[in-house]
């Protein structure tokens, strides 16, 4: 020990004789960057000043928020919906975390790389990070308030080390919006700590051009442009691009592809970093495409698949008389199998699924009989055909020219797999023989089918730090980003795994951003300026009348409240006042419970298949507000 540190001031002696290096020159230049940056920010005219800037608030920009608060730093976050629609696509998810007990890391690494396979990212470095952070998930949920947390094993894929991965689902149900609402009370309860902006997107990011160091956020909001300081950091938190069809076409090759959730994520993460000079990475990943009818309320899919057999994830309608066809009236995959996240196994090989655009589901009259194509859609499906979502024909040469494709071709094909139904094989695509169901019994039906996905994977690269890499393979001074905006996945994907980084790489951002940099002044930038207030809708107040209760509760998309009104002890009418539901899916259930419960005087009515969680809240908001009366 004595030898080395005898070397370490010999070498701190000739550094000092032989270039003239001193710890005052080192102190010297350390100040005029500091002093550079200085005369950067007094140029710049501020509108506010945080420590830490957290851009969206889905679960990673809730997650980065929290952990840079816990640091002790003062934080806005920043929501471009309008309040009440945040949440991403982690308000819209299964729910399940990734997670892996520590002394599994090294198996679990194996497993990742398998999922890596041939490319190049993310390096074994951060795969063990992301693992190291998933080990730490089910302790952070807790102490965030997570008191009923299921844990249960989930590989995606066979591949070694696959075994040891496990998931976490609060209150043992899926599709609850549980975790985002976890998240979301977590940032509530430390409202000294955090503000949030609704309707306020960041368009960019405030760089000096000298130094690079990232200094604030350009906040439009209301057609104003804001700049906000961050002393200490930004957090890029804005998902993905999944709802900008031009991103799409640049970067995924498809020439149209639809996301099953978030409506607000379309790209601009991506755009702020590009140009502030980060490097991207593996933009052409996505969890998809499966293929799906689009919802012509939202433009987004329909949110449950329909190819494989009916389970959480699918409603099971391609296993009835039905086959996909695509642009010349042919098959082009096995209908009875849900690709994993997209992927399916191409001559030993996990690839995205082939497709052919435009796409037809094809069916009889058998098979419209047979269940509803999606949970909210009608008996027999009987609104969509009125609707045009179904397409109805009374011959299969009719119906192909209906839909646009080859009629001699589809006959052919109807042919061919009636033949096969007969056989019980598939000798093209291996469907399953128990769903080889003929498509005979006219009348016969077509739905054109699109793209659907979960999320993108591409985005910014970032290192084990969460901080945002340049072209040149630096890393961007007080930078940082967290969740599907460049996740870790660049092949195939582990279910689970994007919540699990929306928490792992939230924390680490989070609280990397919030420590207390050297390379910029801590002074105030605010001094004789008034911080400007951002304004967003708040709800109307309700008012009641004589014989009316307000009862609420908490949907998917947040607060639901009802107004019930009663004549003694009847219940004469339901008005809901405020939500931020699903229009369509959530917003028919809602209009089918309300009917119920009118007309059978009970609470005790069937919740709506595809809507659960919509309809326990509305059920539970009418109880609200009967136990007023």
């Amino acid at each position: 020990m004595k030898k080395t540190i005898v070397l370490l001031l010999i070498t701190i002696l000739l550094m000092h004789t032989v270039t003239g290096f001193s710890f005052e020159t080192l102190n010297q230049s350390q100040e005029n960057f500091v002093s550079e940056g200085n005369d950067f920010l007094r140029k710049v005219e501020w509108h506010g000043e945080y420590d830490v800037i957290v851009v969206g608030y889905g679960g990673a920009g809730a997650t980065a928020s929290i952990a840079a608060a816990d640091e002790g730093a003062k934080v806005l976050l920043l929501e471009k919906a309008p309040k009440g629609e945040e949440g991403g696509n982690t308000r819209f998810a299964l729910q399940g975390v990734l997670s892996i007990k520590k002394e599994n890391i090294d198996k679990g690494i194996e497993y990742f790389q398998h999922l890596r396979g041939k490319f190049n990212t993310p390096s074994d470095e951060m795969i063990r990070a992301y693992l190291e952070g998933g080990s730490e998930n089910y302790d952070w949920l807790k102490y965030l308030g997570a008191k009923n947390i299921t844990v249960f094993p989930f590989q995606e894929y066979d591949y070694p080390g696959g075994e040891v991965m496990d998931a976490l689902l609060i209150d043992g149900e899926a599709w609850t919006s549980s975790l985002y609402r976890t998240l979301q009370n977590a940032v509530e309860e430390r409202k000294d700590s955090i503000d949030v902006w609704y309707e306020s997107p960041g368009v960019g990011l405030i760089q000096d051009p000298k130094t690079k160091i990232i200094h604030g956020v350009k906040v439009e909001n209301r057609g104003n442009i804001l700049n906000i300081r961050a002393k200490n950091g930004v957090v890029l938190c804005t998902g993905g691009f999944e709802n900008n069809q031009q991103m799409i076409q640049d970067y995924l090759q498809l020439p149209y592809a639809y996301s099953k959730a978030a409506r607000y994520n379309t790209g601009d993460g991506i755009k702020m970093a590009m140009e502030v000079g980060a490097n991207l990475w593996h933009m052409s990943n996505i969890a998809g495409p499966d293929l799906n009818v689009l919802n012509p309320e939202t433009n987004t899919a329909f949110a449950y698949a329909i190819q494989g057999r009916k389970d959480i994830l699918s409603t099971g309608f391609a296993t009835q008389n039905v086959i996909f066809v695509g642009a010349d009236g042919t098959r082009f995959t096995d209908e009875s199998v849900l690709p994993n996240h997209g992927h399916v196994d191409f001559h030993g090989s996990w690839r995205h699924m082939p497709l052919s655009l435009p796409a037809f589901a094809i069916f009889d009259e058998t098979a419209r009989l047979s269940q509803p194509v999606y949970p909210t859609w009608s008996e027999g499906n009987e609104e969509e055909i009125e609707k045009g979502l179904i397409v109805k024909a009374n011959t299969i040469k009719e119906l192909a020219e209906k839909i646009g494709v080859d009629p001699v071709n589809l006959q052919k094909q109807i042919r061919e797999y009636n033949r096969y139904c007969r056989d019980k094989k598939d000798p093209i695509f291996g469907r399953a023989k128990d769903t080889l169901k003929p498509i005979n019994k006219p009348p016969y039906y077509a739905m054109e089918l699109v793209p659907s996905f979960t999320n993108t994977q591409g985005g910014p690269e970032r290192n084990e730090k969460g901080q945002v890499i340049d072209v040149r393979g630096n890393a961007i001074p007080h930078l940082y980003s967290a969740g599907e905006l460049g996740s870790i996945f660049s092949g195939i994907y582990q279910g689970t795994g994007n919540l699990g980084e929306c928490l792992i790489f939230g924390r680490i951002a989070g609280k990397n951003a919030a420590q207390v940099k050297n390379d910029v002044t801590m002074e105030t930038v605010m001094t004789g300026r008034i911080p400007v207030i951002p304004v967003w809708e708040e709800p109307e107040e309700i008012v009641l009348k004589s014989g009316e209760f307000l009862g609420e509760d908490r949907g998917i998309g947040g607060p639901l409240k009802v107004k019930v009104k009663m004549k003694d002890t009847k219940i004469t009418d339901i008005e809901v006042v405020y939500h931020n539901e699903t229009k369509g899916v959530s917003t028919n259930a809602m209009d089918i419970i309300i009917s119920s419960i009118i007309e059978k005087q009970t609470l005790d009515v069937d919740t709506v298949t595809g809507a659960t969680v919509t309809s326990k809240a509305l059920i539970n908001a009418v109880k609200d507000a009967i136990e007023k009366e």
